[in-house]
């Protein structure tokens, strides 16, 4: 009874356009009013409990520092150093776009925030140099899911909190996945260009112009080094390193390169609480819906029936990958991550697959969502840069959209590959 009415009231909710916080919460107020299974004070305290967190913390913080490096310039010094590396290749300035994103990514945490930084200089730069304007668009669309799996990552870290696995081997076990998936879309991109005539964006730059450019912008180039290097080198958490970020991001863009002005942070204080209140409401909710689910012990027969099925794991496994991504083309990511990581979690460890592991198969699933109808958050915000309808963004990103979705099926059964650098570094066992 519980359940359907957690599930029925939710998908109803969902139908009638509902924002997914607000759903999740009505349909488990809904569930405990009729039910009386517990009393409703059962969700204020839960709601409490899920936000009051120390790893949580990390998560407004790596907010505001990418807000501070997109108005503080540093995403600017980022494209140039990239553009004088690449810039002269066919299709340079898609390359440019994903190298930038993929270093943005270093900072930021999120694939919305790195689509904003990078899009709002590269797509206009692009549709100058006679780019099409949709495959500009497409291009730093796809190359701004980095943003969640390249450390830090905003999801990463929420996938640790909810399913108690370390967000340090999460963090680095991201780097050659993160790294793999920006080569993919950067050699996509490189045979489409040459397909469809776009040439470089002029002379080659030479060495000393590189150097120049990298001069300029050592202290940007030097924070990923900063961050990571402190979290995987034992000096702070991630939840530290997230502070450290924002006061180094706004020493840079106060002082050092002198781009944003002390009248500037109201807005940016008032971006920060906006974008953090949305998360952590969706946080909040969907964490108390997934409570109800655990007492109804819906993980565990989820888990119990899967496991029984008379066929190979690898089919399993295969059917949670087309789950993850269909769910990810109606659920907002964190909400995603939330609700069915406890579920299926419990399938894939007993199918002998590492929590980590798992949580990067997650996660890059979340990447594609980000690329696919109706929900697709970078393609809303490449969508309001150029001026496309989402419609548009959505067809020019669908060549990168496919090459992520089969990648997902060949990260799903490549544990040694996404587990190599974390068994190295940090000793996690598989």
């Amino acid at each position: 009874m519980a359940t359907l009415i957690l599930f029925g009231s939710f998908i109803i909710l969902m139908l009638l356009s509902v924002p997914i916080a607000f759903a999740l919460g009505i349909s488990s107020v809904l569930t405990l009013f009729i039910t009386e299974k517990m009393p409703l004070q059962f969700i204020a305290q839960g709601m409490f409990t899920t936000v009051d967190s120390y790893a949580l913390m990390a998560v407004p913080l790596f907010v505001f520092a990418g807000l501070i490096m997109e108005h503080g310039g540093l995403s600017r010094r980022l494209i140039d150093v990239a553009k004088s590396f690449v810039g002269h290749y066919t299709g340079g300035l898609a390359g440019v776009a994903i190298l930038a994103c993929t270093v943005f990514a270093a900072l930021s945490g999120s694939g919305p925030a790195t689509v904003a930084a990078i899009g709002g200089i590269m797509i206009p730069a692009m549709v100058k140099e006679k780019y099409d304007a949709g495959f500009s668009s497409g291009v730093v669309a796809s190359a701004g899911t980095l943003g969640i799996i390249i450390p830090p990552s905003i999801p990463l870290i929420i996938y640790g909190i909810t399913t108690n696995t370390s967000i340090g081997d999460l963090f680095i076990a991201g780097v050659v996945p993160g790294l793999f998936i920006a080569a993919l879309l950067w050699s996509l991109s490189y045979f489409i260009s040459k397909k469809k005539g776009f040439i470089g964006s002029g002379k080659k730059a030479t060495w000393k112009e590189r150097l120049n450019y990298i001069n300029e912008a050592k202290w940007t180039l030097l924070m990923p080094i900063v961050v990571l290097g402190g979290i995987y080198g034992g000096v702070f958490t991630p939840t530290e390193a997230a502070g450290i970020a924002v006061a180094y991001s706004a020493f840079l863009g106060i002082f050092i390169y002198k781009e944003i002005k002390w009248s500037d942070s109201v807005n940016l204080f008032k971006q920060t609480t906006l974008i953090s209140g949305i998360i952590l409401i969706i946080i909040a909710t969907a964490s108390t819906y997934g409570r109800i689910l655990t007492i109804e012990r819906i993980p565990v027969l989820i888990a119990d029936y899967l496991t029984s099925l008379p066929v190979g794991s690898w089919v399993i496994l295969c059917a949670i990958v087309l789950l993850l991504v269909f769910i990810g083309m109606f659920m907002e990511t964190l909400a995603g991550i939330i609700l069915l990581a406890p579920i299926l979690l419990p399938v894939v460890t007993e199918l002998g697959m590492h929590p980590v592991h798992f949580g990067i198969v997650m996660i890059l699933a979340a990447e594609i969502g980000f690329l696919t109808p109706p929900v697709g958050d970078n393609l809303n915000v490449a969508s309001a840069i150029s001026g496309l309808t989402l419609e548009q963004v959505a067809k020019s990103t669908l060549p990168f959209t496919i090459a992520l979705i089969l990648l997902l099926f060949v990260f799903m059964f490549a544990e040694p590959f996404i587990m190599f650098l974390p068994n190295l570094i940090g000793g996690t066992g598989g």
